[in-house]
């Protein structure tokens, strides 16, 4: 799997106004309701029960929201860089400014942890955060996950 795989081009989303994590979530669930079949209600549901478990920021200004959701045919991803960085909990303080979200089928056995897995080697090599914290449109940040490969 490659992040192009689960993240389009029309699915990356920069400058996104949002000033905090609850305005996160309905935006995706909005963004996802427009781009599925998956009903808003249900996608925020979801999201705000999987975040009631922990904070899914990682660290370094970095959360990836995920959950299963019944009813989604395939893995759905999203890439969000929000204009101004917003209070996600995170373990150590930082406000988050890079988003990766991953909504996988309720059946999916592998697709999600394949999905973090393909984001985590990503945000690993050197370089990478910062460009995506860097580059100033849509095609640019498609390009390098395009040619980030881990083979």
């Amino acid at each position: 799997m490659k992040i192009t795989d689960i993240i389009s081009l029309d699915n990356i989303f920069i400058d996104l106004e949002v000033s905090s994590k609850k305005a996160l979530f309905k935006e995706i669930a909005n963004i996802i309701e427009k781009k599925s079949a998956i009903e808003q209600s249900d996608v925020l549901d979801n999201l705000n029960k999987r975040e009631q478990l922990g904070s899914t920021a990682i660290g370094d200004g970095i959360a990836i929201p995920h959950s299963k959701i019944m009813g989604l045919k395939k893995i759905f991803s999203l890439f969000i860089r929000p204009k101004e960085s917003i209070d996600f909990s995170a373990a150590d303080s930082k406000k988050i400014d890079i988003i990766f979200v991953i909504i996988a089928p309720e059946e999916s056995k592998t697709d999600h942890l394949m999905a973090l897995s393909e984001i985590s080697n990503f945000l690993r090599i050197k370089g990478n955060k910062e460009k995506l914290r860097k580059l100033k449109s849509i095609d640019s940040i498609f390009e390098i996950f395009s040619n980030f490969n881990v083979d």
